[in-house]
């Protein structure tokens, strides 16, 4: 047996709507981070898609693909006919996004929810952590993949599990970002990870919860659908129908409220990509400690991360500095001041508005 279990095949729904402008000047709202090429050769989407890829495809089913209209050329050429893209028309959070998945989908295929711009570097603890989930998600449970915490994060939110076995657990609670002391304590505490919004549970389920919590939304995700214009496995939701949703993320809409969910603790090299320091964290240095893209000249640095995709970048003898230069904009800080990143972009726009 698979360590991903027997039954029928996953089916993984794949969120793409994000604007991923915590990496600016790098990532932007036309050119979002799960696009770019940040860790390896291949796009952070790439490389999700590759997770449940043709080496796995007796257990994963045809991806659903969930994602802003204004990126369908560039997910067209990077997913080709491989699966079924559902275009927003506008944003509205990760829940509406779940609830169109839900609807599309079969009352009895499994649908593990993930981001498109996340980085696992250990696909076989992922999948390991997929076949100890399916059989709680085949009784009608939500089940959320907690990773393990390797220090007081205060950039994740928490999930608080109740005692249980090893493998799976019931949820007690979501804690939103923390303080750094209430993180400390947690972990002291044990028997908190941090949530990664992956999440396993039947079309079924998902509807069910929706019912029960977020009707609107649920409702919403119908009738966009029904008057949905589809063009082979690509799908434009109706515009009005879809707007008429709230906005919410899935953990405010559902996880919080639902009795229903169970956790499968799990490490495997995960990090949300979220901030400059988490891509610095997540990066392959040299002995020095820099990571350094191609065009890029270090000289007696260290610690230093430098990326550029616009002029040559040469730098000498600094260290503990994020250096990233575009055609149109250069950023040079300290890690650690990676959360004020906002502030700069925000800034960017001003100035360049016409």
């Amino acid at each position: 047996m698979s360590d991903l279990g027997e039954g029928r095949a996953i089916r993984p729904v794949i969120l793409a709507g994000g604007s991923g402008t915590r990496l600016w000047p790098l990532s932007t709202s036309q050119r979002p981070k799960h696009l770019l090429p940040l860790l390896g050769k291949r796009s952070l989407f790439e490389q999700t898609l590759d997770r449940f890829g043709s080496r796995f495809g007796e257990h994963f089913a045809q991806p659903i693909i969930v994602a802003n209209q204004a990126q369908e050329a560039d997910l067209l050429e990077l997913a080709g006919n491989s699966a079924t893209l559902v275009l927003e028309p506008v944003k509205r959070d990760s829940a509406p996004a779940i609830a169109l998945a839900a609807v599309l989908a079969e009352d009895d295929e499994l649908l593990l929810v993930s981001p498109s711009d996340h980085h696992i570097s250990d696909a076989a603890a992922f999948h390991t952590a997929i076949g100890l989930a399916r059989p709680e998600a085949e009784a009608g449970r939500i089940v959320t993949f907690g990773i393990e915490p390797d220090h007081p994060a205060t950039g994740f939110g928490y999930i608080g599990a109740e005692q249980g076995s090893d493998s799976v657990r019931p949820v007690a609670r979501f804690v939103e970002k923390p303080p750094r002391d209430r993180a400390e304590a947690m972990l002291e505490a044990g028997g908190h990870y941090w949530n990664a919004g992956i999440f396993l549970a039947s079309a079924k389920t998902w509807r069910e919860e929706l019912e029960r919590h977020a009707p609107a939304i649920l409702a919403a995700a119908r009738e966009a659908l029904d008057k949905a214009v589809r063009d082979g496995l690509v799908i434009r939701v109706d515009e009005q129908a879809f707007a008429s949703s709230p906005a919410r993320s899935i953990d405010y809409a559902v996880m919080e409220h639902s009795d229903r969910v169970s956790v499968v603790p799990v490490s495997m090299g995960w990090s949300d990509i979220g901030s400059w320091q988490a891509l610095v964290d997540a990066s392959d240095k040299d002995e020095s400690g820099n990571a350094v893209a191609s065009d890029v000249l270090a000289l007696d640095c260290k610690n230093t991360l430098i990326r550029t995709n616009g002029p040559k970048v040469a730098a000498i003898g600094v260290e503990d500095l994020v250096i990233v230069s575009t055609p149109d904009a250069v950023l040079v800080m300290r890690p650690e001041e990676a959360q004020r990143v906002g502030e700069a972009a925000d800034w960017f726009a001003a100035e360049t508005k016409p």
